[in-house]
Formats: structure tokens, C-alpha cells, sequence
């Protein structure tokens, strides 16, 4: 089964999304696709039914929800969401998962285009998300990992709600965030900076995956407006919130990745084809200490390194 929620228009009349934004957010389970055409099983549902099935997939009182980047049409989201899927419940990961499916154009010429797309639709992952989520369960660990682009909407929409945003008591959070190859300035980081403090704020921990060897984010379209330096591929800056870890993935990605393979465009999603940064994601979410995962290695910095 395949739980998510988007906002892509929905075409009724040939029984698919397409890649433009929509005025509502759409409920969906798969149960079972979807196949090489890009076909499933499955429909449209209600929010209620939904939480409902939510609530039914896992053995726990956890949800992973999975954001995904720019140059993806759906059929990609989904393809990668069981990617990370069967790499977490193969290393023990038994809660729930969802994924956010925002309207990019799966086209790599359209950056700016599914940039905009993502900013206009971002509140919608805490609106028709997290809040819902938070409110079926109150005590829920909500989850959240976000590869891409899906770094810069996680951020807008979690810097679009205060703490009121429940219809409970006291602020909301979630626990564990994670981005991926980050399409973010690496400058909103630093101790202090607002992305630092928004999810010093929103989460329990944060963890921060880079590659200095990706090609994508070093691609002019990503890195304009001023050429500033990504934080999937430089890192957070030397000074960081005590919460937060940063983990520099260059030579796992040259030990694993074939050399014919290290292209800009496979340097940007190589992970969800490795089974070592599933585990060290896994050991994240059981709230082991960063510094102490066997998937890891201490460097003269302050990062650590995923190396196993």
C-alpha cells in the first residue's frame, strides 16, 4: 500500500494527476502500482479515511513523510518513495509512511519553474499534513525526510505556522527531519540563521546528508542568485545549533558508486540506491546518538562521516 497527499491537479476524465499546482489537496492510496506505464490501483480518498489507513500501516506510533525535489513528475515520486520504503523496513523502520507529492514538471529544464511551484504549494505540507497527522495523534513522531528542492518547501512550510497551528495545547514539532542533497542556501545554517532556528525549533533533531561531489547542485540554475553554495553539497556552516549534525558523504558515495556511474545528475540521488545510508537513517530515527552509529566515522571537523 501507498499513502500520499498532493497537490497536483487531478484530470478525471483519463484518471491522473498531472504536473500543474491544484486549488485542493487530494488524499490518495495506492494498493497496488504503480506499474511501468505509471498505472496503479487504488483512488482518491477522504482525509479521514485516509488518517484511518495511516493509522493501519504501521506497527507504531511513527510516520515518515517523504518530500521530494525538482525534476520529478509523479511517477518518479512514487518510484523513489518505495525506494526508501523497502530500504527502512529492511533495517527496521516499522512505522507508517506518506509522502508529500508537490507539482514538479520531472523536467530539468524547468527549475525555476517547480521553484515557484514549490513555494506556492509548501504550506500545504503542514496544512494538509502535519497539523492533521499531529491531531489524529497528539504524541505521534512525525518524521520527515527531504530530498532536493523538497529541502527549500520543507522550510517555507514549516516557517509559515506558529506555535497555534494545532488545535491542541502547546506547541507542535516533529522528530527527527533529515535533507538529502539539500537545495538550500547553506548560509541559512549557521548557528543563529533562521533555518537553524526554525528547525532547532520544529524538530528533535536535524541531520543534514552532503556530498561535495554533487554535480546537480553545482549546476548555474541551482546555485543563481549570487552563485551562494548549497547546503547538500558544501554542508552547514563550521558553527551550528548543538542539535543539529552534519554528515559528509563524499567517499561512501566513491567506495559504492562505479565510476561510469558518477554522473551529475546520479550523484544527486545515488542514496536511495544504498543500503548504508538507509541503515544510518534508520539508526537516526531510533534515536541513536549521532556520534556513536557504527555507519559512521569521526573527522577532523565537526561533521561526521558516512563510511561503513
Amino acid at each position: 500500500m501507498t499513502l500520499f497527499f498532493s497537490r497536483r491537479t487531478y484530470n478525471a476524465s483519463k484518471s491522473k494527476f498531472t504536473n500543474n499546482p491544484a486549488q485542493v489537496t487530494r488524499y490518495v492510496q495506492i494498493t497496488q502500482g504503480p506499474d511501468s506505464d505509471g498505472k496503479w490501483q487504488g483512488g482518491i480518498i477522504g482525509q479521514k479515511d485516509w488518517l484511518d489507513q495511516v493509522d493501519a500501516e504501521g506497527d507504531t506510533d511513527e510516520v515518515m513523510i517523504f518530500v521530494h525535489g525538482f525534476n520529478n513528475d509523479q511517477f518518479d515520486v512514487m518510484r523513489r518513495f518505495s525506494k526508501i520504503k523497502k530500504g527502512l523496513r529492511e533495517n527496521g523502520y516499522r512505522g507508517a509512511f506518506v509522502a508529500f507529492d508537490w507539482p514538479s514538471e520531472g523536467n530539468v529544464l524547468a527549475y525555476d519553474n517547480d521553484k515557484r511551484n514549490a513555494k506556492a504549494t509548501a504550506r500545504h505540507l503542514v496544512e494538509d499534513g502535519i497539523v492533521p497527522l499531529t491531531e489524529r495523534a497528539p504524541k505521534r513522531k512525525i518524521n520527515l525526510i527531504a530530498h532536493s528542492m523538497g529541502a527549500y518547501l520543507t522550510l517555507r512550510a514549516l516557517s509559515d505556522f506558529d506555535d497555534a497551528a494545532t488545535s491542541g495545547s502547546g506547541s507542535w514539532s516533529l522528530n527527527e527531519i533529515m535533507f538529502v542533497s539539500g537545495d538550500a542556501d547553506a548560509r541559512w545554517f549557521g548557528r543563529g540563521a533562521w533555518a537553524s532556528l526554525l528547525l532547532g525549533h520544529r524538530s528533535k533533531r536535524f541531520t543534514n546528508y552532503f556530498s561535495q561531489l554533487d554535480g546537480t547542485l553545482s549546476l548555474p540554475a541551482v546555485i543563481g542568485n549570487g552563485l551562494q553554495k548549497r547546503v547538500g553539497r558544501a554542508g552547514m556552516p563550521p558553527m551550528i545549533h548543538k542539535n543539529h549534525v552534519d554528515i559528509y558523504s563524499h567517499e561512501q558515495f566513491l567506495k559504492d558508486v562505479a565510476h561510469e556511474d558518477q554522473t551529475p545528475a546520479y550523484s544527486h540521488q545515488w542514496w536511495f540506491d544504498n543500503d548504508k545510508f538507509y541503515k544510518d537513517v534508520a539508526l537516526t530515527l531510533a534515536g541513536q546518538d549521532a556520534k556513536d552509529m557504527p555507519t559512521r566515522r569521526k573527522m577532523n571537523t565537526t561533521d561526521l562521516a558516512l563510511l561503513s
